[in-house]
């Protein structure tokens, strides 16, 4: 690593690993397809679409009059896969008065990969679920994303209104018990 680019880029994936909670002990470590054991569910359509953050606002504004949540995740972060179920928890809960969405920020723009490179880990996972939302994987890299979203670490979910205004940004631990789920309830109108 004698190039001083590799040396930032090194550092600040390992700060924004640290500070997301994938510390060397709970990396998840994508293994190759062949090796997984074969699922039963049956998926009519794709699992997932490639798209960039834009396509997440248009699916808000498409949404209006909704609450929209977006749960930014990778496979390379324990924390975001723990997460993810309760995403899909919670738009069943809700139904139509919600829509959830999910943003795969696997592509980081390393030296040999590419947008597609990571999609067989990221399809092996969602696939597991018993449910599906709309999920996007980024075609930037999770850097342009943190910068445009302005969020520091991963599983990072953010709240909509129902007028497309974003409402929270959540990069906590529990974080649809703690805040998610009742900022909703609240935002659908189900507060009790």
């Amino acid at each position: 690593m004698k190039n001083p680019t590799n040396r930032t880029y090194f550092v600040g994936i390992l700060l924004v690993t640290i500070s997301c909670g994938c510390g060397a002990d709970n990396v998840i470590v994508p293994t190759p397809i062949g090796d997984a054991p074969t699922t039963k569910q049956v998926v009519e359509t794709p699992l997932t679409t490639m798209g960039t953050w834009a396509d997440i606002e248009t699916l808000i504004k498409e949404n209006r009059g909704k609450v929209v949540v977006v749960d930014i995740w990778s496979t390379y972060c324990a924390p975001c896969m723990k997460e993810f179920p309760r995403l899909l928890a919670l738009q069943k809960q809700h139904g139509d008065k919600l829509q959830c969405a999910s943003f795969n920020i696997n592509y980081a723009g390393l030296p040999n990969q590419t947008v597609e490179t990571d999609l067989p880990y990221i399809h092996k996972f969602l696939a597991k679920q018993q449910f599906q939302v709309t999920n996007i994987v980024s075609t930037e890299t999770d850097e342009q994303v943190y910068g445009q979203l302005e969020i520091y670490a991963i599983p990072a979910i953010l709240v909509f209104d129902k007028m497309g205004k974003r409402a929270a940004t959540v990069m906590e631990e529990a974080a649809y018990e703690k805040t998610v789920n009742p900022l909703v309830a609240s935002l659908i109108g189900e507060q009790k």
